[in-house]
């Protein structure tokens, strides 16, 4: 097993048996570390024309009865996208393009589609930029208070059809 660091003369010896590449994929990875970074960071500077691709940015989730943040795939995404000068294509909510392929594999016609989320920045996003009714329901990211401080919502949180203390409710 690796350390989860290199120093620069490792990584100024290193083979890069990885290269060349097709794409980087970024998914949320608890063990991500600078080693990881750096090795992802350099496959996309040697392969110019890989994909790099993102399953989603999520600035954070929520762990704990007290509601601790566990940092999410977008800090990774963020990181990577700094030091390699790219820009990630995400294909995870809020995405058309994930919306796009929902609707054909399985014939939804999005305005007849509801969709369900704990968080406005990629959830409820994601079912309103993609013609969508969408819920919000409070037992994830998104509180009462975010919500009463968004009032109108904005462009990056924006504000669901209907709301729901939680996904229980539906099928009671």
């Amino acid at each position: 097993v690796n350390p989860p660091h290199m120093a620069r003369k490792e990584l100024e010896e290193y083979e890069f048996p990885e290269h060349p590449i097709d794409a980087v994929a970024v998914g949320h990875d608890v063990e991500m570390n600078f080693r990881k970074l750096y090795i992802a960071d350099n496959l996309l500077l040697r392969n110019p024309d890989a994909l790099f691709v993102a399953t989603n940015e999520d600035s954070f989730d929520l762990v704990g009865s007290d509601r601790r943040h566990i940092a999410g795939n977008g800090c990774t995404v963020k990181a990577l996208e700094y030091c390699s000068r790219r820009k990630a294509t995400c294909v995870g909510k809020p995405s058309s393009t994930l919306a796009d392929l929902i609707a054909k594999e399985h014939g939804i016609e999005p305005s007849r589609a509801l969709f369900v989320g704990d968080r406005l920045d990629t959830d409820i996003k994601f079912g309103n930029a993609n013609g969508m009714k969408s819920l919000l329901v409070m037992t994830g990211v998104t509180t009462a208070q975010t919500m009463i401080e968004l009032e109108k919502g904005t462009d990056e949180e924006p504000l669901p059809t209907f709301i729901a203390p939680s996904v229980e409710m539906l099928v009671k």
